[in-house]
């Protein structure tokens, strides 16, 4: 029986590529006098931005345009974010059935929950592990092995039970992480991460939105689909 999920936040719960893709062109031509190729920073996606920015321009350049792309979002963030459709509603009916859910991301911690305030999501989450929380981040299992300690869940290994805990993302990194901590992985089909890259970490599930969690998590509970009853016109 599953008895909790844990959740990446971008590109999962709520679609931040417009801020991503706004303030990632503002700082690269802010330093480099252009905007960079984009597609070798969407394959970081998934990842903490400062070490991936460092690896894309180097240590000097990296950091710079982190500090510039977090200027560039603290202004554009709160107008830009967007709520992905049927993830509130799905996580009212994961509350009413009782499961215990956690965000596990690679943002900051003071962005991740300015994200989920600004989507309307912060009330379902308690429990938010950001990459400034742990040594390790994704794609180590550190913040999914203590998020399943905050919500329980932990066994005796410190790893999910198998077959109790699914980790619902968007990138190989969530993949990794996930599988790492002992959760069975489900990858979102709307992401922006190349959809080969992402099938090579062989996620356990896919979804093609949000509420398909909920018949997931049916099947996986062995529980019948529901029916709809016929009625004569």
């Amino acid at each position: 029986m599953i008895q909790g999920i844990l959740f990446d936040f971008d590109g999962t719960l709520a679609d931040t590529s417009p801020v991503i893709f706004d303030c990632y062109a503002y700082a690269t031509e802010k330093v480099l006098g252009h905007k960079a190729p984009l597609q070798p920073y969407l394959e970081t996606f998934g990842q903490p931005l400062r070490p991936s920015l460092v690896r894309l321009f180097g240590a000097e350049k990296g950091n710079t345009i982190c500090d510039v792309y977090r200027a560039r979002q603290d202004v554009v963030h709160d107008r830009l974010i967007q709520p992905f459709p049927g993830v509130r509603e799905t996580l009212e009916a994961l509350r009413a059935r009782h499961l215990p859910v956690a965000v596990v991301t690679s943002k900051l911690n003071k962005t991740c929950r300015r994200g989920l305030r600004c989507v309307g999501l912060e009330e379902f989450f308690d429990c938010v592990i950001s990459s400034d929380l742990v040594s390790r981040p994704k794609p180590d299992p550190d913040g999914a092995l203590r998020a399943l300690e905050a919500l329980g869940l932990a066994g005796r290994d410190k790893k999910a039970a198998p077959g109790t805990v699914l980790m619902v993302g968007d990138s190989p990194f969530d993949m990794l992480c996930g599988r790492g901590a002992g959760c069975e992985t489900v990858a979102v089909e709307y992401t922006l991460v190349d959809r080969n890259t992402l099938a090579a970490t062989h996620p356990d599930h896919w979804i093609g939105s949000m509420p398909e969690l909920l018949q997931l998590i049916d099947r996986l509970d062995g529980r019948p689909e529901p029916t709809m009853e016929k009625t004569d016109k």
